[in-house]
């Protein structure tokens, strides 16, 4: 029991020892806040609205500082007292041992240190933002004023450099001084928010002039001194050129130079309204056609330079396409006397023949223009380029037609010999079938083999003609080397043939008397080669007999002709 009494006792001591600190912590939380009410109340606000209000505001500027003034003498006469009143009633609560009020009113007097001091800040701000745009309004007058100054002693002492435009640039200029006398005076009654705004459109103004000013010089130079004596000069190089018979196609440049010199001045009106853009555009535009007329003047300048130092040698080029036609002709009529031309190189060579009398018509007509009137160079020069890609062309043909008429003796040549090799080979066929000794020949060999003779005499009788076709010649040689290949392997098989069967029936003998199916066999056998000389059947009958009775045997002797076999056949 003593136990729980004592514990009791320490629980309530602890307690009450927590409350007493408590207390002291609010009591000290308040404190501190009526310290910062102090601080606050010692801020030089009131100072600054006195400074303020002694800068004669007026308009806008004026309520704004009375709007400032009404919010800190509500901050003074309400929020400073409140501070006060919640910092008595809080020590009192802490007295009375209300920590929840006492609390409370702590909490009610830190918003309305937040409250001050955030109204202070604004407050401090808007009144430096005052002074500040006095000061730069005030600042501004000085520097605009000047500035002024400046842009009227550039108008007097350059007046010439402007032109037309100088009337309308004295207007603007005293345009400007007038709405910068109206923003001075705005300044001076203190109404700096409007002054805020005259200050802005005058600043937008007078860069605008400025560039006037800068940009105008450059282009009324182009206008009064770069383009017309530009134009001068083109006018008299047009003359010049005239005078040494110089013509232009379709010549218009007296015509635009009359229309350039109009532009020229209608651009100045336009200048003088201070139509920038608009005068920078047709700037550009008039320049361009300027370097136009330049360049067509010096297209035909150089272009006679490329006349004067290559016409002749067109005219040589020309001569020597006509020789080499000529010549082509008499070559090609020679050929053709021997010669079938499949590759109607006479029409070509007279189609070219053709062309080269247009070519040299119309370079004579322009020699003759060239020496008895006024011509355009630059066209001439541009036939005389198509000239020189013709004549390429056409020689480049000629190349190719005489190339393909001179082939035609080699081709005979070739011809010829291929023929005479035909003729040795057939010869020697014939002399290798005699020297096998055989029975007979086979009709059908004998029939192939003369087809191929007659078709080799038939091309010999085609070459001993007056007049050849060696288009025809050439599908000849390859028809008759195509059968005598055939020929060649037909006479192989027959001679193969044969020789075997012979071999085969005289190895056979040996199974005769002792084999009636080999007997039977060798003599239809014999019968076939003596008789029928189907050499090949006959060499079909013994080998089946002999592969009967002695499998393998036909290879092995097969074999061993092949091994023994001395001519190509």
């Amino acid at each position: 029991m003593l136990g729980v009494l004592i514990g009791i006792t320490v629980v309530a001591i602890l307690i009450y020892v927590g409350i007493v600190l408590y207390q002291r912590y609010l009591l000290k939380q308040i404190t501190d806040l009526q310290n910062k009410k102090s601080d606050l109340m010692d801020l030089p606000v009131a100072s600054e609205l006195d400074e303020v209000g002694n800068l004669n505001l007026a308009g806008s500027s004026l309520e704004e500082y009375q709007n400032l003034q009404d919010d800190y003498r509500n901050v003074k006469n309400n929020k400073f007292p409140e501070i006060d009143e919640l910092a008595e009633t809080g020590q009192q609560n802490v007295n009375d041992m209300k920590i929840f009020d006492a609390r409370s009113d702590v909490s009610g007097i830190k918003d309305a240190v937040q409250v001050i001091q955030s109204e202070s800040d604004r407050i401090q701000a808007a009144l430096d933002q005052i002074k500040q745009e006095s000061e730069d309004q005030q600042n501004e007058v000085k520097v605009l004023r000047h500035k002024y100054q400046d842009l009227r002693k550039t108008l007097l002492a350059k007046n010439m450099t402007y032109g037309p435009s100088i009337d309308m640039l004295n207007d603007s200029l005293e345009r400007l001084e007038n709405a910068f006398e109206n923003f001075a005076k705005t300044v001076e009654s203190g109404d700096h928010k409007k002054a805020e705004g005259q200050l802005q459109q005058l600043q937008t103004s007078t860069k605008g002039l400025e560039e006037q000013l800068e940009a105008i010089p450059e282009l009324y130079i182009q206008l009064n001194e770069d383009f017309p004596g530009q134009l001068d000069e083109i006018k008299n190089g047009y003359t010049q050129l005239i005078n040494h018979n110089y013509a232009f196609a379709d010549d218009e440049i007296p015509n635009d130079i009359e229309d350039i010199g109009s532009k020229i001045n209608e651009n100045l009106d336009t200048l003088s309204n201070l139509r920038l853009d608009a005068v920078k555009g047709n700037n550009e535009t008039i320049a361009n056609r300027i370097d136009n007329l330049y360049d067509l003047m010096q297209t035909e300048i150089d272009a006679r330079t490329d006349v004067d130092g290559g016409f002749q040698t067109i005219s040589e080029y020309i001569e020597h396409a006509e020789k080499q036609s000529h010549t082509l002709l008499i070559e090609i009529d020679r050929l053709g006397q021997s010669y079938v031309l499949n590759g109607n190189e006479d029409s070509q060579a007279h189609d070219l023949e053709a062309k080269l009398q247009d070519i040299r018509s119309e370079h004579d007509q322009d020699a003759e223009a060239i020496t008895n009137q006024p011509v355009v160079y630059s066209e001439i020069l541009q036939r005389m380029h198509e000239e020189n890609d013709q004549l390429d062309d056409i020689e480049s043909q000629q190349t190719a037609i005489n190339e393909s008429i001179q082939k035609l003796i080699e081709e005979e040549k070739d011809s010829r010999r291929t023929l005479h090799q035909f003729d040795l080979e057939i010869h020697e066929i014939k002399r290798h079938i005699e020297n096998l000794n055989l029975p007979g020949i086979p009709a059908s060999y004998m029939d192939y083999f003369f087809v191929v003779s007659d078709e080799i005499e038939k091309l010999s009788s085609n070459m001993n003609q007056v007049k050849i076709d060696m288009k025809q010649i050439d599908q000849q040689l390859g028809m008759i080397d195509k059968d005598m290949q055939s020929l060649a392997k037909k006479t192989t098989e027959l001679t193969d043939n044969a020789a075997l069967s012979e071999e085969i029936i005289q190895y056979t003998n040996r199974y005769r008397h002792s084999n009636e199916t080999v007997d039977n066999a060798s003599k239809r056998a014999q019968k076939l080669f003596d008789e029928d000389h189907d050499y090949a059947q006959s060499l079909s009958v013994i080998s089946r007999a002999l592969e009967s009775v002695e499998p393998g045997m036909v290879d092995q002797l097969t074999e061993s002709y092949q091994k023994q076999k001395s001519t190509q056949y």
